[in-house]
């Protein structure tokens, strides 16, 4: 079974078509790749996936539970909100921009959620927050407040606060597109030990190709709103079959 399906998804902003009819499905312990040029819709179908977008028509299910569905009018019909927000725990979300809270600590800012969700006690969430900042390199950061970290740590953080729900998926919005050079490696290297030690489920929007070359089972190219081309990371990054996948590849190659 899929641990998320997403069928005919459509997604407009006013009269924007943005998501023009994307399927796509996600096994667990898989890492898929969505790749492509700017405004082609892959950050939009991200944030429906996860409800921080809601969509026009479709169905979107995680983990054998429906969140979305059409009506009998072929619109989007949400599940309770109740439902949705369980359904969406499910899911962790790292973010461009880091989007930490600056008036917490490090360690607050892993121990929010899950006391505030989860009903975690102070003692369980900052025992876990601990054991989360030590994988991501950053136990001696715990008391520092996020202007005190440099963009790649506070990137990590953000990788430490979204594990710390439990999640079954990680969802990674170009994770690095807010780094110098120099400090995405360091976000990278962590996103690599989620995947070869954890063998954690993730959805990654990235435009870092030798990446996605490194560690997805699969690679989606977006453009204009639709699903180009897809397969696995060698097929569709080494040998593209459709000419707009070879052009953008190019381009992407050509600017590094």
């Amino acid at each position: 079974m899929y641990i998320l399906q997403a069928l005919d998804i459509h997604k407009s902003f006013k009269k924007t078509k943005v998501l023009r009819g994307i399927t796509l499905q996600v096994e667990k312990g898989e890492v898929l790749a969505i790749i492509g040029p700017s405004g082609s819709g892959k950050s939009t179908l991200l944030r429906c996936l996860n409800r921080l977008e809601t969509i026009d028509s479709g169905v979107i299910e995680i983990d054998g539970e429906l969140m979305v569905r059409n009506d009998p009018k072929g619109r989007a019909l949400y599940s309770s909100e109740k439902d949705i927000a369980r359904i969406r725990r499910k899911m962790g979300m790292v973010f461009q921009n880091f989007n930490l809270f600056p008036h917490k600590s490090v360690l607050e800012n892993l121990m929010l959620a899950p006391m505030l969700v989860k009903k975690l006690d102070a003692v369980q969430a900052k025992e876990r927050a601990l054991a989360l900042l030590d994988k991501v390199g950053l136990s001696d950061k715990a008391d520092n407040y996020p202007f005190e970290l440099s963009g790649g740590q506070q990137q990590r953080v953000a990788i430490a606060r979204a594990l710390a729900m439990d999640p079954d998926i990680m969802c990674f919005d170009e994770p690095t597109s807010a780094l110098d050079p120099e400090l995405t490696g360091e976000v990278l290297n962590v996103m690599k030990d989620l995947v070869f030690s954890d063998h954690m489920t993730m959805i990654v929007v990235t435009h870092e190709i030798g990446f996605a070359r490194e560690v997805a089972d699969r690679v989606i190219f977006m453009d204009d709103g639709l699903i180009v081309e897809q397969g696995t990371a060698e097929d569709v990054l080494l040998n593209p079959q459709h000419e707009r996948t070879k052009t953008f590849l190019s381009t992407v190659l050509m600017a590094r």
